[in-house]
């Protein structure tokens, strides 16, 4: 007995206390809608989520747009707002730039930029960002989304959606009879 008492105090006197890891910051990336056509809009949105279960602190990333897509502006979003303990938001339409600095994410804690872009020239346009970096954290990240830009989004006629919703429903007619 004495020297399992002797053993477990000897281990536990050298046992290394063990500290949840920090997890880097997760970030996503979409636009909305995804096919433009030439000179079209779309929204995009990041969203930049604190997965670990303490607050981080000087969040950033940052994005450039491709050649092909053209930075408007911003519509919105929370990541540099009182909600996160401030912080600052630069855009850049000249240069297809913006940038993002959160204070604080709390735990489980997300943020979003919303930017609107203009699509200039016809093909699929990848759009990567920065890695997203916090103090105290891995970094994480990229995101990526394409925006797709064609000459013109097709689209169907009212007499079109007529002929289409006949030709189902005779189907649909057919397939009750047999």
């Amino acid at each position: 007995m004495k020297r399992l008492l002797l053993a477990a105090l000897f281990l536990t006197s050298f046992a290394v206390p063990a500290f949840a890891q920090a997890l880097p910051p997760t970030i996503t990336k979409d636009f909305n809608p995804s096919i433009v056509a030439l000179n079209g809009t779309s929204d995009s949105t990041i969203t930049v989520t604190n997965p670990n279960a303490f607050p981080i602190t000087n969040v950033q990333f940052s994005d450039t747009m491709p050649a092909g897509v053209a930075l408007i502006t911003q519509l919105g979003g929370t990541c540099s707002t009182l909600a996160v303990g401030g912080g600052i938001f630069s855009i850049n339409p000249g240069t297809g730039t913006f940038s993002s600095t959160s204070n604080t994410l709390t735990a489980g804690q997300s943020c979003t930029i919303i930017v609107r872009v203009q699509g200039t020239a016809l093909g699929p346009h990848l759009n990567t960002t920065s890695q997203v970096t916090a103090t105290g954290t891995p970094a994480g990240g990229p995101a990526t989304a394409t925006l797709t830009v064609v000459s013109a989004v097709p689209t169907l006629s009212v007499w079109m959606l007529f002929a289409l919703a006949a030709a189902l429903a005779g189907m649909a007619a057919l397939k009750l009879r047999t």
